[in-house]
């Protein structure tokens, strides 16, 4: 033990699950970086990892910020989901990684480019035919609801509740002192009662789910396994990647310069991607379990406490990125944590880039601009977006 680690450590004293902090974040966020890169959290007995450097470290050590013993707030979560493939740690984590990951490679993925351009393009036309549309119910869901949701490969009862399950699922992830995740917990419960009991037979032909028990007759992966992992299909597939685009929409009508810039070059569409996800991160936090006594700057993390990785938050590091509130498509920002780092980054992350390229190659080519007419958040224990963005788009042509 060292002088050092015996400092006393800083303390967030608010509920970071409260509505106030869910909604309105970024002073939190602030806050807590500016008290130090490792924040006990004093109302949820649990430690924050705010700052960019430090949460970069923490989630490319899974040895001591284990997965394993889950990444949630509570502990019938971390229960339920113990061998799911986001709660385990290599090698058991790689090996069914190698598997869930096949169809969202980028070589799989590029197959469906062509077919999601010509159905954005065409969805974009009719939307701009109306005076005005909901950037997140007509546009943002639009490709996860038509292409996604088929490809995981559920009958046509499953596919109509996986908007339901994914929000519900990511609610439980909270403390149990937040309303929110009770609801949740029940919720995430008919959805693992759904896909761990269904039969691979109803599962269509060559989809996601298909694929995972046919790995697992193979011998790849256990049977047991393959259920578990319908989760990871179901849950982030389409969520994340909508709320991601219906920010990029909210961000673009907030900063029509920088639209005005992606139209005269699309090419940043790539780098204005990965803004976006920075700026207004799909995911607050997941957690990890501290395998061992470890000190983050000048405080020591015991052995058997939790903390929660803010991605969120380190996404606006001051220390990693100029002026971070502001948003800027130019920004060289690669390494934000919007997507995880390390063993544990996102699978799905490209699928993810490829749906928000095509949209917004598509509007670039026919709009000039957004005007919000109406928007709405509704809080949620894990993820940022927004529930209604009502705009007026203006046509190019």
């Amino acid at each position: 033990m060292t002088t050092r680690t015996l400092q006393q450590p800083p303390v967030f004293k608010p509920d970071f699950w409260s509505d106030e902090a869910i909604l309105n974040p970024y002073p939190h966020y602030k806050a807590l970086r500016d008290a130090g890169p490792a924040v006990w959290l004093d109302q949820h007995n649990a430690w924050a990892i705010t700052r960019h450097a430090e949460l970069r470290a923490a989630l490319g050590n899974p040895e001591v910020f284990s997965s394993a013993r889950g990444c949630m707030m509570n502990d019938p979560m971390n229960t339920a989901f113990t061998g799911n493939i986001l709660c385990t740690d290599d090698p058991e984590h790689a090996d069914m990684r190698r598997v869930f990951a096949r169809p969202l490679m980028p070589g799989t993925i590029g197959i469906l480019r062509e077919k999601m351009e010509v159905l954005a393009a065409d969805h974009v036309d009719n939307l701009l035919s109306r005076d005005s549309f909901d950037a997140v119910a007509d546009l943002a869901y639009f490709l996860p609801l038509s292409i996604v949701s088929e490809l995981v490969g559920l009958p046509q009862d499953g596919r109509e509740r996986m908007l339901d399950w994914a929000a519900g699922s990511f609610d439980a992830f909270g403390p149990l002192s937040s309303p929110r995740t009770l609801t949740g917990l029940e919720i995430a419960k008919e959805a693992a009662i759904y896909t761990r009991g269904i039969d691979p037979a109803k599962l269509a032909d060559g989809s996601w789910g298909d694929l995972l028990f046919k790995a697992s007759q193979k011998g790849e992966i256990a049977e047991n396994q393959a259920r578990s992992m319908m989760m990871g299909y179901v849950a982030p597939a389409l969520d994340t990647t909508i709320n991601a685009t219906s920010s990029a929409i909210w961000l673009f009508a907030k900063n029509p310069d920088q639209w005005d810039r992606l139209c005269a070059d699309p090419d940043l569409i790539p780098s204005a991607i990965n803004e976006v996800v920075r700026l207004e991160s799909p995911i607050r936090a997941f957690s990890r379990y501290v395998t061992r006594d470890f000190e983050i700057g000048t405080t020591l993390l015991k052995q058997g406490s939790r903390a929660l990785m803010l991605y969120a938050c380190a996404n606006r590091d001051e220390r990693r990125y100029e002026d971070p509130d502001r948003f800027d498509i130019g920004r060289s920002a690669r390494d934000h944590l919007g997507f995880g780092y390390g063993v544990h980054t996102c699978a799905g992350m490209h699928l993810a880039k490829l749906e928000l390229t095509v949209i917004l190659q598509a509007l670039a080519k026919r709009v000039s601009g957004f005007e919000i007419l109406d928007e709405a958040r509704l809080p949620h224990n894990t993820l940022r977006g927004l529930q209604k963005l009502t705009v007026r788009a203006k046509a190019l042509f």
